[in-house]
Parts: structure tokens; sequence; C-alpha cells
């Protein structure tokens, strides 16, 4: 995933870059190499690095930061509630 431990501030802060490192080649080459996997494989690590996010209660910005990397790949799916919700409650506890 990354050099830096899930948890660290510093390696949420750096989600940003990396999401966007990922996202613009895929929309530069329309998601397309020739096996065709760049999109499936980009979303396939946003939607495990929100799965993280959310469990490790990141910050706010990283999970937009993600969701809009995801939409922007054209990942319409939807966060299940009870995942929000538990990362909710860990951030205001």
């Amino acid at each position: 995933m990354h050099e830096n431990s899930a948890g660290s501030a510093a390696f949420w802060a750096s989600v940003a870059s990396d999401v966007t490192a990922r996202v613009e080649p895929v929309l530069a080459h329309d998601g397309k190499r020739q096996d065709g996997t760049a999109r499936d494989g980009v979303l396939d690590y946003l939607r495990d690095l929100e799965a993280v996010a959310l469990r490790e209660g990141s910050s706010r910005e990283a999970l937009q930061v993600i969701a809009s990397g995801r939409r922007l790949l054209g990942d319409r799916s939807e966060v299940a509630p009870d995942a929000v919700a538990r990362a909710v409650r860990t951030t205001l506890v």
C-alpha cells in the first residue's frame, strides 16, 4: 500500500497526492491499457483504501479525496451506511 503506517497522520495527509498520482494517468488514457485493467486496478485500490480509512478513522479530507477519485473513474457504488456510521462514531470518541 504505502510505506507509512495506515494509522499515521502522515500517511493520511499523503492520500491526496497518492490518489491523484493513480487517478490522473487512468483518466489521461481513458482507463485503457492493452490489457484493459488500469481502471479496475485503481478502483480496487481506492475501494480497499476507503475501507481502511473508514476502519482506521482517517481524516474526513482523506475520505473525500478517495471518494472523488472513485467517482472520477466512474465508480458509483456506495459505502455501506453502517461503515460510515462506525467511522463517524470512531472519530467522535
